[in-house]
């Protein structure tokens, strides 16, 4: 794993893979449960066949138990602890109401414990088969550096598996000005009418071309590169591309914790950093549909509206006289109730669109 602000020497995924493999006993990362045989203690560590039954009996986990304690400790919910029936206190009595309404009762919930565990529903499951190697990929802000999502993905998976996991807010608008009907909002967000996109990694362009419609960004980039007084700048050079869907992650060679570059939106830019690469291992979850799988995610940020400053930014305006800032933000109920009549008719000349309300950024 590379440090912060430290990068790796270019590996070879494909290559890193193959010479594990040949070096590692199978036993090492065949993905069973490791089962303690006393009997091949013993003999590693040279003492009778008693000793070991002892230190067995001594060291084991069940020790740490209370007597209050029923179940096995590796199956307790740390997040879940019971309340019981009865309780006077009215502080438990709403704490118990809530935790009813909430998955996960935490103020903030990033590292996604839940989300790792193994599906219980048979038939989303598929079982990882083959040996595998799993990749560690922050995505971070492009200026402030911090991790807003992770993921963990298969070499074996394709690169466009793993753009499809990526969130961001860009995709998800809702384009257009909707001030004369805004009760009729579209459905199409913009991700399915512009799904051009790319990954530059190692100098080469992996570009999104499973919808024939689609753009490709790189080529006036790599055309503006060309230029020879341009190619004495440190870092460019003759840049080449591939279809993002033709390749997987284990035809890859990457620096880990290096910054990666991934543009979609036209202009809409995130850092990607490789910051880990290991052989699968049985505490890893064993479902191909979990992945790539999401690990870690940024607590995203609201936009409260400008005139209540209660609730979330539903809508922005813009060349809006009845509004003290450009842009401006409001929630529905004050959206609606600034700018249109009781009939529905707009009171004033703006524009009008739909906003999420959290951002990642």
């Amino acid at each position: 794993m590379a440090a912060r602000g430290e990068c790796s020497n270019l590996i070879s995924i494909k290559q890193f893979k193959k010479e594990f493999m040949e070096f590692l006993e199978p036993a090492q990362y065949e993905r069973k449960k490791f089962e303690l045989d006393l009997t091949q203690m013993a003999k590693e560590m040279n003492v009778p066949m008693d000793v070991a039954t002892d230190l067995s009996e001594v060291c084991s986990s069940s020790n740490l138990k209370c007597p209050a304690e029923t179940e096995g400790l590796e199956s307790i919910d740390i997040f879940g602890n019971s309340i019981p029936d009865g309780v006077e206190l009215e502080s438990l009595k709403l704490v118990k109401e809530r935790r009813g309404r909430l998955t996960v009762h935490r103020k903030v919930v990033n590292y996604l414990i839940k989300e790792i565990q193994p599906s219980k529903e048979p038939q989303t499951f598929q079982e990882i088969k083959t040996n595998e190697v799993v990749l560690s990929v922050a995505i971070c802000h492009p200026r402030k550096q911090n991790k807003v999502q992770e993921f963990h993905v298969l070499g074996s998976q394709c690169l466009t598996e793993l753009r499809d996991k990526i969130f961001c807010t860009a995709d998800e608008m809702i384009l257009g000005d909707h001030s004369n009907n805004p009760d009729q909002l579209s459905q199409k967000r913009a991700k399915d009418m512009f799904k051009s996109g790319f990954f530059f990694i190692e100098g080469v362009f992996y570009n999104d071309k499973r919808d024939p419609l689609s753009k490709d960004y790189s080529k006036v980039i790599m055309e503006w590169a060309k230029d020879p007084q341009r190619r004495k700048c440190p870092g460019l050079g003759l840049f080449t591309s591939k279809r993002m869907e033709d390749v997987i992650f284990e035809d890859l060679k990457v620096k880990l914790g290096y910054p990666y570059f991934y543009c979609h939106q036209g202009n809409c830019e995130h850092i990607i950093m490789f910051t880990d690469l290991r052989l699968m291992n049985v505490d890893d979850n064993p479902n191909l549909n979990e992945y790539p799988l999401q690990v870690f995610k940024h607590r995203g940020k609201r936009i409260r509206c400008r005139v209540c400053d209660v609730y979330t930014a539903k809508w922005v305006t813009v060349n809006d006289v009845l509004a003290c800032e450009e842009p401006c933000f409001f929630c529905d109920t004050c959206f609606k109730g600034l700018h249109y009549s009781q009939s529905g008719e707009k009171i004033c000349d703006f524009q009008a669109y739909p906003v999420l309300g959290d951002f990642d950024w």
